[in-house]
């Protein structure tokens, strides 16, 4: 059986939704701009997670090829300061330190606990050359670091990480302040940030290395710190042994620095996730902006679909045209939010110091989702677009 009915083209379902756009141009900025704002929240959250990552990977990447360090196999052995000035002197080496960490939490208080009922904050006790502390790279957040001077006499001095002081209250309004370490009084001469990946310095208490080579405290084997010029990380450590103890080079371990790649990953990706996440709660209530204003469109064009359909447009090509029209809104979001995503992008970088990255898949992915969210938002005002009855239009 053959239809009579007028067979609308493609092409004229396009322009009558791009007229039907243009002609509301206040109402379809507005309409694009909710889902641009999700778009450009999703690409700069990206991006930003993107180059954060190559800015930690790249701190870490430096920290690790210039850190060398190297145990003795014997815990009992107290090697004497200057078993490392053969070390300095290797090509490559920028500074060497002995150190060595407390096997046990010392009892840190204000006040000796033989005078006070209070127990004290339990820190981890470490005990290094002030050459060690330069090659860790610990910075001083107030005061000073001890010299030394200070490890031969044998002074009883301390640096506290930030965070134990901040337990203790010391502020650097008071000048060498005297705290006690298991009932030992020290001097409190500085306070240091504990560096990054330096976790035995996090909430510690540091003392000369004296500490650990006279007893002052129980304290496991002694470890030898280096920092060396970029790429020399390899070469210095298989001179190491040599330098230390060329007689028994066996009796040392060079210990190779952590592998932080999936450490590095894992920052990446729960950031994006927690980023990703109010990013999708911005699609969707962009997405609910395009289907209210689509839905509310097609109750105020009832007149319109009804005489399209009454001179024969069928209910595809209503549907379609609706579809077009909120794809249209999508595009446009999805366009102005990638540039706006990627503008985002650029300025934190900017004025993080860090290198921009932004694949150019991005570029894409924006029009690519804002043109999906679009046609998924105009799905239900399209269909309901196609079930209004002609005659039931007409008389309004």
């Amino acid at each position: 059986m053959r239809s009579d009915r007028v067979r609308t083209r493609a092409s004229d379902v396009f322009l009558q939704a791009f007229h039907a756009v243009l002609g509301r141009r206040g109402r379809s900025m507005l309409t694009a701009a909710g889902i641009g704002l999700g778009i450009a929240a999703t690409v700069a959250t990206v991006g930003i997670s993107a180059s954060a990552a190559e800015a930690i990977s790249g701190r870490f990447d430096a920290a690790q090829a210039t850190a060398v360090s190297a145990r003795f196999n014997d815990a009992q052995v107290r090697p004497e300061p200057g078993a490392v000035d053969e070390l300095r002197q290797v090509n490559g080496v920028t500074e060497a330190g002995l150190t060595c960490t407390g096997t046990e939490d010392g009892r840190l208080s204000n006040v000796s606990t033989t005078i006070s009922a209070e127990g004290g904050e339990q820190v981890a006790m470490v005990a290094a050359q002030p050459a060690a502390l330069r090659a860790l790279q610990v910075s001083i957040a107030w005061g000073r670091a001890f010299d030394d001077g200070h490890d031969l006499r044998g002074d009883r001095v301390a640096l506290l990480d930030s965070s134990a002081a901040e337990a203790l209250n010391l502020t650097p309004g008071r000048v060498d302040p005297v705290v006690y370490l298991n009932d030992v009084p020290y001097a409190v001469l500085g306070v240091y940030q504990a560096p990054i990946g330096a976790a035995q310095l996090t909430n510690a208490i540091v003392l000369p290395y004296r500490a650990c080579r006279d007893g002052w405290a129980s304290f496991g084997e002694v470890t030898v710190v280096a920092r060396t010029a970029l790429g020399a990380a390899d070469q210095v450590g298989a001179a190491m042994p040599l330098a230390l103890i060329p007689e028994d080079p066996a009796a040392v371990t060079v210990q190779a620095p952590a592998d932080l790649r999936n450490f590095r990953q894992g920052v990446e990706g729960e950031t994006q996730a927690l980023f990703l996440g109010l990013a999708v709660v911005s699609l969707v209530i962009g997405a609910l902006g395009v289907s209210n204003t689509t839905l509310v469109s097609v109750l105020e064009r009832r007149s319109e679909i009804g005489l399209r359909r009454a001179i024969g447009a069928s209910r595809r090509a209503v549907a379609g045209q609706f579809l077009i029209e909120s794809s249209c809104f999508g595009l446009a979001g999805g366009l102005g939010g990638a540039i706006i995503g990627v503008d985002v992008i650029s300025v934190v970088c900017l004025l993080k110091g860090w290198m921009a990255v932004v694949d150019p898949f991005l570029l894409l992915a924006g029009p690519a989702g804002g043109i999906l969210v679009g046609m998924l938002a105009g799905v239900y005002p399209a269909w309901a677009a196609a079930r209004m009855a002609p005659a039931a239009t007409l008389r309004g």
